[in-house]
Parts: C-alpha cells; sequence; structure tokens
C-alpha cells in the first residue's frame, strides 16, 4: 500500500494573489489578455509605470498568513540534529527580531512595483530591486513564487540562501512547495532549487521526492527540471532515499531514455548508483526492441554495452548481447536498428559475428537487396574474419543469387564487396557468373558502369 503524502503546506496557495494573475498575464503570450497589456507597456514608460492602472485587478486583495507554516517547518526540520545545531541560532535570532518590531501587515509585490526594460524589441518585466533588497523574510516569503521567476530576484534570494542559509531555508522551504513543480522547470527559479539541495536534510529531501513523484517524467524531460533532478540525485545518500528515487523512476525508465533531458539522467542513475545496476539491466531487456529501434535508444543501448563492459559483472552485457542477437532479424531491416547490428559486429567478437551470419546466410539475398540490412551485410565483410568472410562469399557466388543481386540497385553493391574479399577461386567463379549475364547487365540502367567497376577484378582471372 502505498504512504499518504503528508502535505502540511497545501494553505500556502498563490492562486488568488492579484499581483500573481498581472505578473503571469503580461509574461504569457498566450494569455488573451497579452496582447492588449502589450500595447499599454509600449507606450508607458518604465518610469511612469505606478500610474499604470489596471480594472481587472484588486490590490487590496491579501493573501493568507504565513506566521503558521513558519511553525510548521521549524518543527519539521528540527526533527534532524544536525539541522538544528546549525539553525538554532540563526532561528533565535530571527524570533528576538521580530519580538522587537511592531507587528504589520505583511506587503506584497504589486504592479507599480515591476520596470519594464526593452531589449531587442521584447518587451520584459521585472520586479524593482529596490523594494526587496532590505525586506524580511516574511515579505519575501509571501513573494517567493514571483521572486524566483525573475532573475534579479532568484539571484539575490540564491545569495540570502548562502549566507543565512538554515534560517532562510526555514522561510523558503514551505513557500516553495506548493508550486515547486513549476519552479523547477522555471529558467531563472531552478537554480535556487539546486542550490537549496545543498543545505535540504534528508526528510526534506524524501518529502520533495513525494510530492514531484506525479509530476516527475515532466520534470525530467525539461531543459531546466533535467538539471534539477541530477542535482537530487547527488544527495541520495540514505538508502531509504535511493530505493524511492528507484520506485519513482522505473516505470518511466525506458521512456525517459528516448528523451534528449531524459536520457542524461538515466546515464547518471547508472553510473552514481550501481547496486541498481540489475534492475536498470531488467529494464532494458524488457524494453530492449522498443528502445534499439529509436535513434536516441539505439545510441544509448551502444554507450550502454561500452559501459557494463568495463564491468566485472560480464552477465549483464552478455544478456544484452543475447537479447539483441535473438531480435536480430527484426533490428537488421530497420532504419534505426541495424545500426546496434552494425555496433555488435564492430566489437569484433567472433562468436557474436558468427550468429549474426548463421541468421541472415539462408536468405543472403534478401537481405543484401535491403536497404538497411545491405549495410550490416558490408560490415559483415569488414569485421568477419577469413573463414567466415569465404562462408558468406560462397553462398553469394551462387548463379541463382548473382542473377538476383545484379539487377538490383543494393544487391549489386554486395556483388561488388565480396569480390573485394574474395579468394581467387571465388572471385573467378562470381567474375563468370556476371559475365554470362552481361548482355542483360548492359541493358539495365546503369549497367554498363556496373560493368566497369568490375573490369579491374578481371585482371586476377
Amino acid at each position: 500500500m502505498e504512504d499518504k503524502i503528508p502535505i502540511p503546506y497545501n494553505k500556502y496557495n498563490y492562486s488568488n494573489s492579484p499581483v500573481l494573475k498581472y505578473y503571469s498575464h503580461i509574461t504569457d503570450p498566450s494569455n488573451e489578455l497579452y496582447n492588449s497589456e502589450l500595447l499599454k507597456l509600449k507606450e508607458i514608460n518604465s518610469q511612469e509605470i505606478s500610474n499604470m492602472e489596471i480594472s481587472s485587478i484588486n490590490t487590496n486583495n491579501q493573501t493568507e498568513s504565513f506566521g503558521e507554516n513558519i511553525n510548521k517547518i521549524k518543527s519539521y526540520t528540527q526533527k534532524n540534529n544536525n539541522f538544528k545545531l546549525k539553525s538554532e541560532i540563526d532561528i533565535k535570532n530571527d524570533e528576538s527580531n521580530n519580538n522587537i518590531k511592531e507587528k504589520k501587515i505583511i506587503k506584497e509585490i504589486k504592479p507599480e512595483d515591476l520596470i519594464i526594460t526593452k531589449i531587442n524589441q521584447n518587451i520584459i518585466i521585472r520586479i524593482n530591486p529596490g523594494i526587496y533588497r532590505n525586506a524580511s523574510y516574511e515579505f519575501l516569503s509571501n513573494n517567493l513564487y514571483i521572486l524566483l521567476k525573475d532573475q534579479l530576484g532568484c539571484k539575490f534570494l540564491q545569495e540570502k540562501l548562502e549566507k543565512a542559509p538554515y534560517i532562510s531555508l526555514n522561510h523558503f522551504f514551505p513557500a516553495l512547495i506548493p508550486n515547486i513543480v513549476e519552479l523547477m522547470n522555471n529558467s531563472f527559479a531552478n537554480y535556487f532549487i539546486q542550490k537549496m539541495f545543498t543545505y535540504l536534510n534528508e526528510e526534506q529531501i524524501e518529502y520533495i521526492l513525494k510530492i514531484i513523484k506525479q509530476d516527475f517524467f515532466e520534470i525530467c524531460i525539461n531543459n531546466h527540471g533535467t538539471r534539477v533532478i541530477q542535482r537530487i540525485m547527488d544527495f541520495l545518500i540514505t538508502e531509504k532515499n535511493r530505493n524511492l528515487f528507484l520506485e519513482i523512476i522505473k516505470p518511466i525508465f525506458s521512456n525517459l531514455i528516448k528523451e534528449v533531458n531524459g536520457t542524461h539522467i538515466i546515464y547518471k542513475f547508472i553510473k552514481l548508483f550501481p547496486e541498481f545496476l540489475e534492475a536498470s539491466n531488467e529494464i532494458i531487456l524488457n524494453n530492449i526492441l522498443s528502445i534499439s529501434t529509436h535513434k536516441r535508444g539505439n545510441i544509448f543501448i551502444q554507450n550502454y554495452i561500452s559501459y557494463i563492459s568495463s564491468l566485472s559483472n560480464n552477465n549483464l552485457r552478455k544478456n544484452i548481447i543475447q537479447s539483441l542477437l535473438s531480435n536480430c532479424l527484426i533490428l537488421i531491416i530497420d532504419p534505426v536498428g541495424n545500426y546496434i547490428i552494425q555496433y555488435l559486429l564492430s566489437l569484433e567478437d567472433s562468436n557474436i559475428t558468427i550468429n549474426i551470419i548463421n541468421k541472415i546466410i539462408n536468405n543472403i539475398s534478401f537481405y543484401s537487396k535491403h536497404r538497411y540490412a545491405n549495410y550490416v551485410i558490408e560490415k559483415i565483410f569488414i569485421y568477419s574474419n577469413y573463414i567466415q568472410k569465404q562462408s558468406i562469399i560462397t553462398k553469394l557466388s551462387s548463379p541463382e543469387i548473382i542473377s538476383d543481386l545484379v539487377f538490383d540497385m543494393q544487391g549489386n553493391f554486395v556483388i561488388l564487396k565480396a569480390l573485394d574479399y574474395a579468394d581467387e577461386n571465388k572471385r573467378n567463379i562470381i567474375l563468370n557468373n556476371i559475365n554470362n549475364l552481361k548482355s542483360k547487365i548492359e541493358e539495365m540502367p546503369n549497367g554498363k558502369k556496373f560493368l566497369k567497376k568490375i573490369e579491374h577484378f578481371r585482371k586476377f582471372k
């Protein structure tokens, strides 16, 4: 039975924030309000932004109090003794300062606090840095979502985190949770989240993993989210958290291999957690065809075989290669899959080569004329040993197969390759069979060109 995820911070919601509504539709071109607001912005000087009136926004609305969440995060983070010792002084100092100050209503960033910058004809909305430089943690926490999506605001919060990491986390961590998936995928906010993992304890990391479980695939394939996930892996110290990560990544493992950003996570997972190699290998085996016939997956399989070949566990490599050989006749005619068979031949393993030859030799004419299998046969000539070469050339030199291949564009290419590697006796047999068909060959398109190519082989006759 799956554990229920506790959500102690679910009351902290920005959905009713009037500023968020303003900020979102101004920066999102897909929003229907974007065009009308953009026209306004072009007419307004950045210094006069405070005079802008947005009739649809009620700036008097207030977001929910953050005090309750602060108490929750303090009790949550203090379960870890190391965290408590490091953060206790900062927390006490902050509490004493708050007691001295008179309690006031927490400020929010308002539309007039936004400034306009025009860069390369593009209107860029930013938050005026002056309003948060000396702001309280409460102010920063209540505006964390908007600040993290602002380039300057995100840099400022990273500096804040570095100077006082544990007091910052006590305020920022609960404010981050409700929108953590979106912020992980944000071009600016992801840097703050990556930095944050340096200071999180095991329980907090576990909590985040459970929160993002449902959206894990979307985060992994995102240009920014993939960096956050790779950063998380660096801090999976405990066996519990590693097993949790395995549980999350297992169902989407093969799909991540096929994604440009997801494949980086898989590479790191395999190298960082050798204890899960058996589990990874099993997933790959169960999806070997779909992975091998995918362009990115095909490259992954080649790199994976190269990696596990350097390990002491030879069974991993043996099982993968055996599975590929079992599917050889499907892969050899696939526009992508044929490359993995070519790769296996390039390993110059005699057992692998003879296995592939035995699978295709009885239907050599079909594969010689096939658009993709044709390339595999070329690689057989290059990487096989002398005996293996001659066995396949013997099959190709029969009059029936010669008469079938010389009239095919792909097939006559295989004939030329066979002549390159044939011994004198077999070369003469092939040339005699071609000579018997000379008149017919001359009548076919490019027939004279083909006959010209084999002329230099006649001197060996």
